[in-house]
């Protein structure tokens, strides 16, 4: 099994890139960027995805994975039909909407794609009972699936992130790293800092950071009080600005750019991010050289749409090349 798994979910991508190109039918999800992250800095088989995948997702698309090297023996099937299907509307300015795609594609004189008619984006009070059915149960997962090296949980419902992170340091897995999802403007401080004492290193995006500090809070101030709650390392990520890393034990601050990129398509850049940075911090134990290793993994993921079109392109002299060019441009606050 692999020694690193991502936990998150599998889906059916409809994109509108920021310049109108359009996308459809897709592989997309952010277990599956996580993952691709990783995959682009280890060897074949040693990055695996626990997610749940329904009747509706198309056959096929794990056996794709397979032939990337990214495990799926911790993919739980189910009977239970679930809509996997999600639509991103990306505008200029690194915003994004996911709700009423017949007009963005109005907008742009196109018809609605034939495989997107009666999507509909659950609103955030409603997303828990429409995904219900993925929610996954961590004390009912395969002891197999708690990795010997490193955990990430991508952005996904309270109850899964909350029992499988649990169920991930039970497992006495030696790094847990996360992305939160809605749950972190709904939930208390209190519940949020009980999960975080769990976690080796959290990765939010500053908007997401924002739900609990408000606009005023300054970055170096929000991840000083993420960090207090628990993981030694915070990982702010900025969109186009890059990353900010804050570790508690020196009390620094890094940032890190964005690495050089022909940005194609933005969707899933920090899963990619996230997934690269995890495993780097397990290889390397440096958050700095993990960042890195996120925001190169990132820029080639934005170069194409979907998850995959990454894997089997990128070369070890790209990446290198990549990585030299953030080294040099790296700063710290």
């Amino acid at each position: 099994m692999a020694d690193f798994i991502c936990l998150g979910g599998l889906r059916i991508d409809y994109l509108i890139a920021a310049d109108g190109r359009t996308a459809s039918d897709i592989f997309g999800g952010n277990a599956t960027f996580a993952a691709v992250g990783a995959r682009l800095w280890s060897n074949g088989g040693e990055v695996g995805i626990l997610a749940k995948c329904g009747p509706n997702f198309p056959e096929g698309w794990l056996a794709a994975l397979e032939s990337h090297g990214i495990d799926t023996g911790c993919v739980i099937p189910i009977t239970e039909a679930v809509d996997q299907r999600t639509f991103f509307s990306h505008f200029a300015d690194g915003s994004r909407d996911e709700g009423n795609p017949a007009s963005h594609y109005a907008a742009l004189g196109l018809p609605m794609p034939t495989g997107l008619r009666g999507y509909s984006q659950p609103t955030a009070d409603a997303q828990e009972a429409s995904y219900r059915p993925l929610w996954i149960d961590g004390t009912t997962v395969a002891p197999i699936c708690w990795p010997r090296r490193a955990f990430h949980c991508s952005p996904i419902d309270w109850e899964t992130t909350r029992s499988c992170i649990a169920a991930a340091h039970r497992a006495g897995t030696p790094q847990i790293t996360l992305d939160p999802g809605l749950w972190i403007g709904q939930k208390s401080a209190a519940e949020i800092a009980e999960l975080l004492r769990l976690c080796h290193a959290f990765l939010p995006s500053e908007a997401e950071a924002r739900l609990l500090f408000g606009p005023q809070t300054s970055r170096q101030e929000i991840a000083r009080r993420l960090a207090a709650d628990g993981p030694p390392v915070v990982v702010l990520k900025l969109g186009g600005e890059g990353s900010l890393v804050y570790q508690r034990e020196a009390d620094t601050f890094t940032s890190i750019p964005a690495a050089p990129a022909r940005v194609e398509d933005v969707t899933g850049a920090g899963d990619a991010f996230c997934g690269a940075f995890a495993l780097g911090l397990a290889e390397t134990g440096d958050p700095i050289a993990a960042a890195h290793w996120g925001a190169v993994a990132a820029s080639f993921v934005i170069e194409g749409f979907g998850a995959l079109h990454a894997l089997g392109k990128v070369s070890g002299g790209e990446k290198q090349a990549r990585m030299r060019e953030l080294q040099g441009q790296t700063t710290d606050d």
